[in-house]
C-alpha cells in the first residue's frame, strides 16, 4: 500500500488580519468610474470608505490595482457582447444602438476622489471578470499576492464575478462589505449573500484596524 504524502503548505489565515497581511495581500477597485459607481445607490457610503482603504493601503504596502471598464467598438464585440448592449438599451436592431464605456467618453472616467495614484497598477478590462482578457492573474503571481480584498461597484456583477473567480484561482477572497455597493439596495444585499460562503465580509473599520490600527471614516 503506497504511503501517503504528507501535505506541505502554508499556515491557513483563519482571522482578517491574518487574510489581509499587505505583504500578500491586493486591493481591487472595482469600476470606480462615473457612469458605473457613480450611479450607485450608496456611493455616499462607499466612497469614503473605498478611499479610507485605499489609502491605508498605500501606507502599508499593500498593492492597489483599479479595474478600468472599457468597451471595444461594435465591430469588435462578440455578438452575445452585442445582444447584451442590445437588450441593456431597450433597442431591436443594431443601427439603433449608441455609444456605451468607450474610450474618451466622461461616464469612463473616474470618480472625483477616487482615482489611481502613482504606484498603483491600472488594468483595462470589458467584461465582468477581472481575470478574462487582462494580465492580472500574472501580475498577482509575480508579485507573491494571496489575498484580494475587493470594492467598488457592483456587488453582484462583476464583484461576485471576480470573486468566483479568484477562489477557482486559488486566491483567497475578501470583499469589504460596506466599501461595495450596486444600482438597487436588494441587488447590494444579495450579491452580499452569495458571496458570504466565497470569504469573509469584513466591515471597512475592521480592515482598517488589521492595516494601520485606524477606523473607519466618520462618513461610514
Amino acid at each position: 500500500m503506497a504511503t501517503r504524502r504528507p501535505i506541505r503548505r502554508q499556515q491557513l489565515p483563519r482571522t482578517v488580519r491574518e487574510r489581509v497581511d499587505p505583504a500578500t495581500t491586493c486591493l481591487i477597485v472595482w469600476d470606480a468610474q462615473v457612469g458605473l459607481a457613480g450611479r450607485a445607490t450608496n456611493l455616499d457610503l462607499i466612497g469614503p470608505n473605498i478611499r479610507a482603504l485605499v489609502d491605508a493601503a498605500s501606507a502599508a504596502g499593500a498593492l492597489v490595482i483599479w479595474s478600468r471598464h472599457i468597451l471595444p467598438p461594435l465591430d469588435q464585440m462578440p455578438d452575445a457582447g452585442v445582444d447584451w448592449l442590445m437588450r441593456r438599451q431597450g433597442v431591436s436592431t443594431v443601427e439603433k444602438l449608441k455609444p456605451y464605456m468607450q474610450r474618451g467618453m466622461p461616464e469612463t472616467e473616474f470618480l472625483p476622489g477616487l482615482s489611481p495614484e502613482p504606484g498603483h497598477i491600472v488594468l483595462e478590462k470589458s467584461v465582468p471578470s477581472f481575470f478574462i482578457g487582462t494580465p492580472l492573474d500574472l501580475r498577482l503571481r509575480a508579485l507573491g499576492i494571496r489575498t484580494l480584498v475587493l470594492t467598488g461597484v457592483a456587488t453582484d456583477i462583476g464583484i461576485e464575478f471576480t470573486a468566483r473567480h479568484a477562489l477557482a484561482l486559488g486566491y483567497f477572497v475578501v470583499v469589504v462589505e460596506d466599501a461595495v455597493g450596486a444600482y438597487t439596495d436588494e441587488a447590494n444585499r444579495t450579491g452580499l449573500e452569495h458571496l458570504r460562503p466565497i470569504g469573509p465580509t469584513p466591515t471597512t473599520r475592521e480592515v482598517l484596524e488589521a492595516w494601520q490600527g485606524g477606523h473607519a471614516p466618520d462618513a461610514a
